[in-house]
């Protein structure tokens, strides 16, 4: 399961593209209704510019690559879906570069 190192040093952290940062950080998950066990791990992201707001989810249960690497997924409330690998989430610069592609495209 994914675990990003540092993630509360992204919050408030300027996207750079009309004025949209990070507002907010949330771990999210399901209950299974028949092991009432935490099912579907998520992170949520809550982009805004004070004015528009975006969410963006990244699963923390990836699936294997044909390299035998990681994929995680990164969906926006915008339609856009992005893969990653877990090389690219842990370099911080580049995951936030990725959270800027998928929400404003």
């Amino acid at each position: 399961m994914l675990t990003i190192q540092n993630i509360n040093k992204i919050v408030n952290k300027s996207l750079g593209k009309k004025n949209f940062y990070v507002a907010r950080v949330e771990e999210q998950f399901s209950i299974d209704n028949l092991t009432y066990g935490p099912s579907q791990h998520q992170y949520k992201f809550e982009l805004s510019n004070r004015k528009y707001a975006i969410t963006v989810t990244i699963d923390r249960e990836g699936r294997s690559s044909i390299q035998n690497e990681m994929v995680y997924t990164l969906n926006s409330s915008t339609g856009n879906v992005v893969y990653l690998m877990h090389k690219e989430i842990n370099n911080m610069d580049i995951f936030i570069d990725k959270l800027r592609l998928v929400a404003l495209g």
